[in-house]
């Protein structure tokens, strides 16, 4: 895909980058979506590791943090690479409309999801990241969430869990099994785990069929596949990621093979997207987070810090994303972003991704963005009214709808915390 790469041309661009005060701030709304940053491999604490030796694949897992925390390597590039591509992204956004062209680079608010701490931790990294560089324009960024119970995320905005703990188990195996994604998934593993046999000196190997036993679970292949490709994707920010996780083979095919593994590992974990909740569930998901952004105040500038899944759920909802479309569409890396701009007349959706080292895959930091949608306001109000006729049609059982209707969007409420020279926080 083409993006518009951020770099250095961004210190000399005087639309971007001017110290020209700002006379007016621009009024068109945004509301960006971000995944959180690069984070440890799994809440367990004890030694782990990928087992699959039917497959030539029985490794431990480098374990880079604890609690799936955020890891000190992804808290910078937050700071020092995702906080001005946002705001290379947001410009872009906001030229896309044909209306103001101009950005003004304020933010009014950074929202995270609260129910984990990766993401605390991003929205807090973000928010120094502008504060720091732009600061002219950004004195007092508000720093937002909504408190969670007993470690649950029950922010709908920013996660789906509120609406998937509405669903029986009967009729989320219904969904699963219907799901029409299912023979992509399949394909899309089998794709992967060829290319990291071949990056070791393997021949290809074949998976079984992915078929949900009573209780929901596929093989247990897909699982520890998923894992795997988890654990390239995470420590990717530290390297050349296969060299790190098979560091006895030969570092010429791991080298050759990098980026390449990378890339079909995050396809793999965005269509297992599509299949564990396929539409109206991801529409009933998706309902919360649009409302949010059509009640935004007009001209705020807004934040939130979410997961990949319930990104996968909102993108997907409103057709920016398609299993139909280019695997590469269905990955979201860490602080992968989505940028909804709203004008008088029109709306405008930016993609930030960050940008992978060929050929090791190994993830510096830069970020790059790129447009995908734009549009009128009675095109998206189509969008929009479409997504919600699809959730009415999820059908949950008596006291499953009662719980889905019962669920109300949370008022984020500002947490007042503060850095130390370090870049601690408390």
């Amino acid at each position: 895909m083409r993006f518009c790469l951020f770099g250095l041309l961004l210190l000399f661009s005087p639309c971007l980058a001017s110290s020209e005060p700002v006379r007016a701030r621009d009024n068109t709304t945004l509301v960006v979506f971000s995944r959180h940053t690069f984070r440890g491999i799994s809440k367990n604490v004890g030694p782990q590791k990928i087992s699959l030796p039917q497959y030539g694949i029985d490794i431990p897992i480098p374990t880079l943090s604890y609690a799936e925390d955020a890891t000190p390597q992804g808290l910078m590039i937050a700071e020092r690479f995702a906080a001005p591509g946002l705001q290379q992204a947001a410009a872009l956004a906001v030229g896309a409309l044909a209306e103001n062209k101009v950005f003004d680079r304020h933010w009014d608010e950074v929202r995270a999801e609260l129910g984990a701490e990766r993401t605390f931790w991003t929205g807090l990294y973000l928010r120094k990241g502008l504060e720091k560089k732009d600061a002219e324009h950004n004195r007092a960024i508000k720093f937002t969430g909504c408190k969670t119970v007993s470690g649950k995320a029950v922010d709908a905005v920013s996660s789906d869990h509120p609406v998937k703990e509405c669903v029986p188990d009967d009729v989320y195996l219904q969904l699963l099994e219907a799901s029409p994604d299912l023979p992509k998934l399949k394909a899309t593993f089998q794709d992967f785990l060829n290319t990291v046999r071949a990056a070791i000196g393997l021949n290809p190997a074949a998976i079984p069929d992915p078929v949900y036993s009573s209780d929901g679970s596929l093989p247990k292949d897909y699982n520890e596949l998923a894992a795997l490709a988890s654990v390239i994707e995470m420590i990717a920010d530290l390297g050349p990621p296969l060299q790190q996780i098979f560091p006895s083979s030969d570092r010429g095919p791991l080298t050759q093979l990098g980026k390449v593994a990378l890339q079909r590992g995050v396809d793999s974990l965005g269509i297992r997207f599509f299949t564990s909740e396929p539409s109206p569930l991801s529409d009933a998901v998706s309902v919360f987070p649009v409302n949010y952004m059509i009640a935004r105040p007009k001209g705020s500038h807004t934040i939130v810090v979410s997961h990949d899944n319930m990104m996968s759920a909102l993108m997907s909802s409103l057709g920016i994303i398609s299993s139909k479309s280019a695997p590469d569409d269905w990955a979201f890396f860490p602080i992968e972003s989505y940028v909804f701009a709203f004008g008088r007349s029109n709306v405008s959706i930016v993609r930030m991704r960050v940008q992978i080292k060929n050929p090791d895959g190994a993830i510096p930091g830069n970020y790059a963005s790129q447009v995908v949608w734009k549009g009128s306001l009675p095109e998206w109000d189509e969008k929009v009214q479409a997504l919600n006729q699809r959730a009415k049609t999820l059908d949950l059982g008596k006291d499953g709808n009662a719980r889905l209707t019962a669920i109300k969007e949370c008022k984020a409420e500002e947490i007042d915390v503060v850095f130390f020279p370090r870049g601690r926080a408390e």
